[in-house]
């Protein structure tokens, strides 16, 4: 048998590890999550996105055999949780739950250190929750005829309450007005809870949110529901009408629940990611629990969710410089 020089053997050697090294990158990509993966959420935990998040999270890290961890990143309008994801490796280890914000901020004209369009790639639309128009029961109020002419008829108008200004409950309130000709003022609060207090209480007449808590208050009685700003009427709500069918087909305002990565991430995890969340939403417990929660189940393609946040954008953002909102 030949001798093998040391050289030769050396190199030899060093092509064999290369060639088992080469052989094993196919195998480390299919192994994807091998380490725990962050699920950023821009609100507080408690909230609605939170809450979708965390049930995505537990069922998706089940189905992957891995470990998905929710860090609530709150603050600036999404901005902050927001952009931990933009500058994040594009890797798969760290996944954005983004909201309306997401969307919303651009039409708002808010700067952000991150171009929604270009530093995300998207995932999945999970799910939306529209807006819901309410009034208090002593009103007289039950249709979105009756509050255009009550707030036409009164030189003072009509007042509506919202979580908050530049909300999505906000920018419904001002196509609503703008659309109808209405005489209506936004009165924004520092969060939904206040609003729905002063709405129960007579404080104010109308209150528009999302179906936790607006829709909630509805079912106990303690509010009445006019309208659903959405194409399709609630489950958990089914004798209110929607806008479309009180004449208002143009309004429809729906928060919504979306998964998205770092731009630059590999479309294989981004096709993993994908297949996993939609087998989540096809589980009938899941379904379940979000729509009588008050959510509608999207479960988009990543190329429909490109086009519901550019949709979004352009819907909102001639409204926005139409009522002259500024934050």
């Amino acid at each position: 048998m030949m001798d093998i020089p040391n050289v030769s053997r050396r190199h030899a050697l060093a092509a064999l590890a290369a060639m088992t090294t080469m052989g094993s990158l196919p195998a480390r990509a299919q192994a994807y999550p091998s380490k725990p993966v962050r699920v950023i959420v821009p609100y507080a935990p408690g909230g609605a996105l939170d809450s979708v998040a965390r049930l995505f999270s537990l069922r998706m890290a089940a189905r992957l055999g891995a470990t998905f961890i929710v860090e609530n990143k709150p603050g600036a309008n999404n901005i902050i949780g927001n952009e931990t994801v933009a500058k994040a490796p594009a890797n798969g280890y760290t996944i954005l739950f983004a909201g309306a914000p997401f969307a919303l901020n651009t039409a708002l004209g808010i700067k952000e250190p991150y171009d929604v369009l270009k530093d995300f790639a998207p995932v999945m639309l999970v799910s939306s929750t529209p807006v819901i128009i309410t009034v208090n029961p002593a009103t007289p109020y039950r249709t979105l005829a009756d509050i255009v002419a009550a707030s036409k008829a009164d030189p003072k108008g009509l007042s509506f309450a919202t979580a908050g200004v530049g909300s999505m409950p906000h920018l419904v309130g001002e196509a609503l007005r703008l659309q109808s000709g209405a005489n209506l003022t936004h009165v924004g609060y520092k969060g939904s809870a206040p609003a729905l207090q002063d709405a129960m209480g007579g404080a104010v007449p109308l209150f528009f949110d999302a179906y936790t808590p607006a829709g909630v208050q509805v079912a106990a009685g303690k509010l009445r529901g006019i309208a659903v700003a959405s194409p399709t009427r609630l489950r958990p709500l089914p004798n209110i009408p929607t806008t479309a069918e009180q004449g208002f087909p143009g309004i429809v305002g729906e928060a919504f629940q979306a998964l998205l990565v770092p731009a630059g991430t590999p479309r294989a995890i981004i096709d993993k990611l994908h297949e996993v969340a939609l087998a989540v939403s096809r589980e009938p417990e899941v379904r379940d629990r979000l729509v009588q929660q008050g959510y509608n189940i999207l479960a988009s393609t990543p190329e429909e969710l490109t086009t519901y946040v550019h949709r979004e954008i352009n819907r909102w953002t001639p409204i926005v410089k139409a009522a002259g909102i500024k934050l």
